[in-house]
């Protein structure tokens, strides 16, 4: 009878720390055309065809490789690279974007930045 419940603390115990581990460090999804990371330190890669992508957190680093016709970041020192972009949303500190190519009529995306340190560049 010890053992067994011993034994169904440590189960629970390595659950609970499973869970903790997880949350301290977010979600990244993609729904459909739409990705999603939150949380700190994520380094991912996402495809994309046109939807929309957000990143939010801490030092993060994501790759998003197509189009994506939205990019939103805030938090503080993120990196995202992208191939190809129409609008970037900046807000927060220290957060980098890099594209390839905008299919505006100026070749470069629509920039909207809040926040300090923040930049869009040509890659």
């Amino acid at each position: 009878m010890k053992k067994t419940l011993i034994a169904s603390i440590l189960f629970i115990g390595i659950g609970l720390t499973h869970a903790q581990k997880n949350s301290e460090f977010g979600t990244s999804t993609k729904k459909g055309k739409n990705i999603e990371i939150d949380g700190v330190g994520h380094k991912q890669s996402f495809s994309s065809d046109g939807g929309n992508a957000t990143v939010s957190g801490v030092n993060n680093v994501i790759t998003i490789n197509g189009f994506a016709a939205k990019l939103e970041v805030s938090g503080s020192g993120n990196t995202v690279y992208v191939d190809k972009v129409t609008r970037v949303v900046l807000e927060g500190t220290t957060n980098k974007v890099f594209y390839r190519e905008s299919p505006t009529k100026t070749g470069k995306p629509n920039i909207s930045t809040t926040g300090v340190g923040n930049s869009v560049q040509k890659k």
